[in-house]
């Protein structure tokens, strides 16, 4: 052999090995439960080209070496699903599902971002693995933000709170939290909501095709779990400039454990560096959060187990200029028991007690009004269901019993420093009965049918304000899905709903300033009627879903006039109208992951109408949170193990409301003549953020990472209230001016996550 020929065949040799030798990496993984978000020991990890391999310790971590780029990772454990992934897809963190050999585990725990296996259109489950692929606002991963990035449900405005499904109010959402009713899901302007998604064990939210056991509210139902029973005693959190948390999910011993979870903000301490006047950080605002939760859990043995929790929020909001003093302060109280027991492999039952407590209270002297109200909502609830199953059938049936009482206002108010005299509204309490039933079957082999029904027993209290009322409502539901092919599938719902709540809001303001009172004999409930039609494709990584729907509300309820002056009446009853509203859309989501990269686009493309005898001449007119278009767009890059970056952007249309045409004058008072209602428009909400997060390397116990977020990019000021000043006087001439208030302006924050 030439020397040539041997210096060749040297350097190939070395290029070779070379390239081998760049081409390897090295991995630190943890190795979770997607049920419960507890570690996995002794989880197999194999590259299965070699056979080569290690286990999980028992923190469900390990670390794997001289794997290529083009390798096959193997990860499995007896219980679970085996799970195979490209070397270049591996995270942080790789989930692991648990084996279902039953219906009933595959309806209730085998969810996940796919639709194709659910009969029921537009409804949607996230489990702990989802949230943790949430981009980053302002350094929180906030689950019911997960749900305001799907079609069909809208944020509220700057200031408001609530979700917007399919062109109904705030009111009409139902959320449970561990099986109890929470009245309020959000804080202040949207950033937080009332929800700290590190408890946050699994979500399920439908916005059609309810089951049975839900009812009282027309839009959608969200169902919320806190972290199960952990394995070892684990903590998490974050300390960041505008909030910090901390959740810790102990184990007491083999039967006993304790979930506790608090959070602070603190967006005072960003006031002396961003000083805008127009936004929450102004020298004249305050503001401040928090909320606090505690869960003890008892297993008695096997089949039988008992958890208590307590939770709390609170909001602080004032606001003091020159020309207005505003206080808002508003908050909710949970206290609940559960009790699971499964009499055998195909009978279980579950049992809550709960009562859920609500106040706000508003103050605020606009000229030329000086007031304070407040209102309060209690509901007190048993409810009992057992779940059956046989022959790839399952069946749900049970009962609940709610007492509720609720305090539409309570005002103390002057015009001009001269006391009103407002007769103080009286509580009204009412009791819902309830029987329910669902029944899941397949009827062939691409055809699934579910249907349930709903019978509820309404009973108002009388009082000087109304008369005792009794009344029954029947609520049919039913759910076809048929299976194109193994990647399409079609749905089909109809569902219909009864609502003896309804809202009442103040459509000037977007501020959480609402009231609710009680269906009566004249003021009957609201009723909806939907259907649902949906398609679903999935393949390779790619999801399509896309819907339309038409709903229509009878006896929907609004004020007849739209100025704060209705705060002053003495009878309540006396401001409101009832009409109906016709919602319809629709509603289309796409979402594609290609190695590292993932993007997820909802669009809405939506009407909502109203229509009242006594408003508007009776002609249709938009209802308050009509909002055509909806957009956001989600990206995610892993750029390595350690570096990710996200992008988040929001555009939505601008709600309506009732702008005042001119001045005039009353007795020598000036007052505002108003124009058609909602014949205005807010601007349109739109706003990027940007994040970035470092995660150290993980050291025996402990992980850790570290957030940058830039909210509100390019510092839109949009508008989360607006009012009207009067200028002038009776020897020249009056005229107004609009005021728009803006909260959030432009915001980085630099948040620190971790556990251990």
């Amino acid at each position: 052999m030439s020397k040539t020929v041997k210096l060749t065949y040297i350097f190939t040799y070395l290029l070779v090995l070379s390239t081998k030798l760049l081409a390897q990496s090295h991995f630190s993984v943890y190795v979770f439960d997607i049920k419960n978000n507890t570690a996995i020991s002794n989880a197999a990890i194999v590259m299965e080209s070699t056979g080569k391999g290690t286990y999980t310790d028992n923190n469900g971590y390990f670390e794997l070496d001289n794997s290529s780029k083009n390798e096959i990772i193997v990860i499995s454990k007896i219980g679970y699903e085996t799970k195979r992934l490209h070397s270049s897809k591996i995270e942080n963190t790789i989930y692991l599902t648990p084996k279902s050999n039953n219906l009933n585990e595959t309806i209730i725990h085998g969810f996940s971002s796919s639709q194709l296996k659910k009969i029921t259109p537009d409804q949607i489950y996230f489990s702990k693995k989802d949230i943790e692929k949430l981009p980053f606002i302002l350094g929180e991963k906030d689950i019911i933000k997960l749900i305001q990035l799907t079609p069909g449900i809208q944020p509220a405005s700057e200031g408001q709170s609530g979700l917007l499904v399919r062109g109904g109010n705030a009111s009409m959402n139902l959320t449970l939290l561990d099986n109890v009713y929470l009245h309020n899901t959000a804080h202040l302007g949207g950033l937080f909501t009332a929800i700290n998604s590190d408890f946050v064990h699994s979500l399920s939210f439908s916005k059609a095709g309810f089951d049975g056991q839900f009812g009282g509210r027309l839009s959608s139902i969200t169902e919320i779990n806190t972290l199960e029973k952990p394995k070892t005693t684990s903590f998490n959190g974050s300390i960041g400039l505008l909030a910090a948390k901390i959740t810790g999910n102990i184990k007491i011993n083999e039967k006993n454990s304790l979930l506790v979870s608090g959070r602070r903000s603190y967006l005072e301490v960003l006031k002396p560096l961003i000083n805008d006047n127009e936004s929450i950080l102004g020298d004249t605002k305050n503001y401040f959060l928090y909320d606090f939760l505690t869960k003890y859990r008892y297993e008695f043995n096997a089949k039988s187990s008992f958890e208590a929790f307590t939770y709390i929020t609170r909001d602080n909001f004032s606001d003091k200029t020159k020309v207005k003093s505003r206080k808002l302060v508003w908050g909710n109280l949970l206290i609940g028991a559960n009790f699971r027991h499964n009499y055998s492999e195909n009978l279980n039952s579950k049992t809550t007690v709960s009562n859920s407590y609500y106040e706000f209270e508003f103050s605020d002297n606009n000229f030329p009004f000086n007031y304070d109200a407040k209102n309060t909502f209690n509901n007190f609830s048993i409810k009992h269901t057992l779940s059956l199953k046989w022959n790839n059938k399952l069946l749900k049936f049970g009962g609940n019993f709610d007492i509720n009482s609720t305090l539409p206002k309570r005002i103390n108010a002057s015009i001009d420093y001269t006391p009103i005299v407002v007769q103080n509204q009286v509580r009204f309490h009412f009791k819902e009965t309830a029987i329910f039933g669902d029944l899941e079957l397949p009827i062939s082999n691409k055809t699934s049918l579910k249907t349930g029904l709903r019978i509820i027993n309404y009973r108002l209290d009388n009082n000087v304000f109304v008369e005792k009322n009794n009344r029954i409502e029947y609520e049919p539901r039913l759910s076809l899905k048929y299976d194109l092919t193994s990647q399409n599938a079609f749905k089909l719902s109809y569902q219909r709903i009864s609502q003896f709540m309804h809202q009442a809001s103040i459509p000037g303001l977007s501020l959480p300033i609402d009231f609710f009172i009680t269906s009566t004999k004249v003021i009957k409930p609201q009723i909806s009627d939907q259907l649902s039609f949906g398609y679903t494709h999935e393949h390779n990584g790619f999801q399509l879903n896309s819907s339309i729907y038409y709903k229509k509300i009878s006896n929907y309820t609004e004020f007849i006039n739209g100025a704060a002056n209705n705060l002053f009446n003495s009878d309540i009853f006396n401001d409101i109208a009832v009409g109906s509203l016709n919602s319809y859309g629709l509603e289309v989501s796409v979402k594609k992951k290609i190695k590292r990269f993932t993007s997820q686009t909802a669009f809405t493309l939506s009407r909502s109408i109203a229509n009242f005898k006594v408003i508007n001449e009776g002609k249709d007119f938009p209802a308050t949170f009509d909002r055509p278009i909806n957009i956001n767009t989600i990206l995610r890059y892993q750029l390595n193990k350690r570096i990710e970056i996200g992008a988040l952007f929001i555009y939505t249309s601008g709600q309506t409301y009732t702008r005042p045409k001119d001045v005039r004058i009353i007795n020598e008072e000036p007052l505002l003549n108003f124009e058609q209602k909602n014949r205005s428009r807010y601007p349109s909400y739109h706003r990027l953020d940007l994040s970035c997060t470092y995660s150290f390397k993980p050291k025996k116990k402990w992980n850790s990472k570290l957030n940058l977020t830039l909210y509100n990019v390019y510092n839109q000021k949009n508008t989360f209230n607006i009012y009207h000043k009067i200028d002038g006087d009776l020897s020249q001439s009056y005229s107004f001016s609009e005021v728009r208030e803006a909260l959030f302006p432009f915001i980085p924050t630099l948040n620190w996550l971790f556990k251990f």
